[in-house]
């Protein structure tokens, strides 16, 4: 009775171990789905005070943007900008090839990242690492994509805090990783305390107890 009433201590315990890799594992793929929406990109020096000064000016008709709206350009923004300048016809140098890999680049990482959020809630830890192996290298094509046409960075604009996504993404990872740890774990714990109680289990109540009979004399 000691090892069983030992062995629930322990369980009881285990919940609280999975919380924590749990969160971790969900506050990876929150940060992770909104860097969708923060600054990839910022405007920098005295283009970044041109566009604040100058804010209700056009930027962009075909994507609906003015000045103040690329002071920070997230993915979401990019995203808009590569969408109407394609369907508008009207890309610098008329890279549509280009315009469509980094539209497709972008897609994969917030397709992605929205199911990482879904399956970290709902506790699955290897489609959530999947789907963040999956984001990340989509998110570093892009980047390089980004680097080798010149950009980002430019004379107007630097990265901004894009650096979020790799580290949400190994937050994620982290987590998910924990998190299985933790829940096999658990299991091995409750297989173990299954085990225990059906080899300490009594006889059932009310079973007859056989008597010995004694041996009957010879008539």
């Amino acid at each position: 009775m000691g090892d069983i009433a030992q062995g629930q201590q322990v369980s009881k315990k285990l919940p609280a171990k999975q919380l924590i890799p749990y969160v971790l594992l969900v506050v990876g793929a929150v940060a992770m789905a909104v860097s969708f929406f923060l600054p990839f990109a910022s405007a920098k020096g005295d283009y970044a005070e041109y566009l604040k000064q100058y804010g209700d000016r056009v930027y962009t008709a075909e994507a609906g943007l003015h000045n103040k709206d690329v002071v920070g350009l997230s993915l979401l923004t990019f995203l808009r900008i590569y969408i109407a300048g394609l369907q508008s016809g009207k890309l610098l140098g008329g890279m549509y090839l280009e315009a469509v890999i980094c539209i497709t680049l972008m897609v994969v990482i917030a397709v992605s990242s929205l199911l990482i959020l879904l399956f970290g809630v709902l506790k699955k830890p290897i489609a959530a690492i999947v789907f963040s192996v999956l984001a990340v290298v989509a998110f570093y094509a892009l980047r390089w994509d980004f680097d080798d046409r010149g950009v980002l960075p430019s004379s107007q604009y630097g990265y901004g805090i894009a650096d979020i996504y790799p580290i949400s993404f190994v937050v994620v990872v982290a987590g998910a990783i924990w998190f299985m740890v933790s829940r096999h774990i658990a299991k091995t714990v409750h297989q173990q305390l299954a085990n225990n109680t059906v080899n300490s289990a009594p006889v059932a109540n009310g079973a007859a107890v056989a008597e010995p009979v004694a041996p009957s004399k010879a008539e």
